[in-house]
């Protein structure tokens, strides 16, 4: 995706190598892995605290990458130009995406070998029937519930894809990229470390809505103070942050809540195909989060060459402050309005699929 031995081919040519890697990294490869990873939570174990300590050490796991993505590169990829600008290198960008490349390979090899399904399911002879899985899809409240929640993450990336403009260009400072990445990942592992117990006391629904709230809250105090002070930035992006990262600790023990639901009402398991229309929803979440952000910044008239103009340079954090706050309020309201299952539901069902195992087993 990185070619940056391309930079002087012809426009149509970099934009046809753009749309094929992407799309064959995206839709591809990374989807042939992604859809069976994270399905295996429901296989691993089928104890609600064991799921969410496995989504909980699935964000450690992710978080730990962050480091050396979020913190790391911007300190080698970046360089001051001769106008003293912070600018990016696109080799540099080319050996980094290599050498993540490379990790990434071992890290799934590792994951391969070391991973055991515990909970086993009936195989299902019958044929593939597209319109009975669409029904059933459409009818799943819980699922259509999680999928909006999940598009409405764009929130989240919106704010996340406009750090690469607002510390470089608004604050003049790549190392606040750094900073603001690091202390974030700091964040979320120490919440991965207690999100459990919160949510055996108060939910994955319960939380997650607070913490969208909060993550609202803090992102319009910024827009009102307009601040050109990297450090009072900093302090409300990371409460924003917070606010945020209690949905994303939570939300891949709650697919495994939707599978368990969904077991409850047809008594069919469809571990993967639940998992796979949501990591599809979250995908076109991704894709909107990128169309939104790039729209904005071409009606602020962001350009290489305005890139640090000051009307420009107040129109990317406009852009960082009240969209993705929008964006959490509607996560809030989505899982408040539409996602059905909170506390009281999914101990119910647990409580429900223990016993029908139990029989099975006598």
């Amino acid at each position: 995706m990185y070619a940056s031995w391309f930079q002087d081919m012809a426009m149509g040519f970099k934009i046809f190598w753009m749309f094929l890697t992407y799309l064959l990294w995206g839709s591809v490869f990374y989807t042939s892995i992604n859809i069976p990873y994270g399905s295996m939570a429901s296989a691993i174990s089928p104890e609600a605290k064991d799921r969410a300590s496995l989504s909980s050490w699935r964000t450690i796991g992710a978080t730990l990458a962050n480091v050396a993505i979020g913190v790391v590169l911007p300190l080698v990829v970046y360089y001051s130009d001769a106008n003293g600008n912070t600018v990016l290198s696109g080799s540099r960008m080319s050996l980094a995406a290599l050498g993540c490349s490379i990790g990434a390979v071992i890290c799934y090899l590792i994951c391969y070998h070391l991973t055991t399904e515990r909970v086993k399911i009936e195989k299902i002879n019958q044929s593939f029937n597209l319109v009975q899985l669409l029904k059933s899809l459409v009818t799943n409240r819980a699922l259509v519930g999680i999928i909006v929640a999940a598009i409405m993450l764009l929130s989240q990336l919106t704010l996340s894809s406009m750090g690469q403009y607002i510390y470089p260009n608004y604050f003049g400072s790549a190392a606040g990229l750094s900073i603001a990445n690091g202390l974030s990942s700091v964040l979320t592992l120490v919440l991965a470390m207690i999100v459990p117990s919160l949510t055996a006391k108060v939910g994955k629904k319960e939380l997650s809505i607070f913490g969208s709230l909060l993550g609202a809250a803090a992102l319009f105090v910024a827009f009102l103070l307009h601040t050109d002070n990297l450090i009072v930035w900093i302090v409300l992006y990371l409460i924003a942050y917070m606010g945020i990262a209690f949905f994303n600790v939570v939300c891949w023990a709650m697919i495994t809540d939707v599978i368990d639901d969904a077991e409850v009402r047809t008594g069919q398991r469809t571990d993967g195909t639940i998992y796979s229309v949501y990591s599809f929803a979250r995908k076109l979440g991704q894709a909107a989060s990128s169309s939104l952000s790039g729209t904005m910044l071409t009606m602020i008239g962001y350009t290489s060459a305005t890139a640090f103009d000051a009307a420009v340079l107040d129109g990317i954090y406009n852009i960082t402050c009240p969209v993705p706050a929008a964006g959490f309020v509607l996560l809030a309201l989505a899982l408040a309005l539409i996602y059905p299952l909170g506390k009281k539901q999914v101990e119910k069902n647990i409580a429900y699929l223990k016993e029908k195992n139990q029989q099975k087993d006598q």
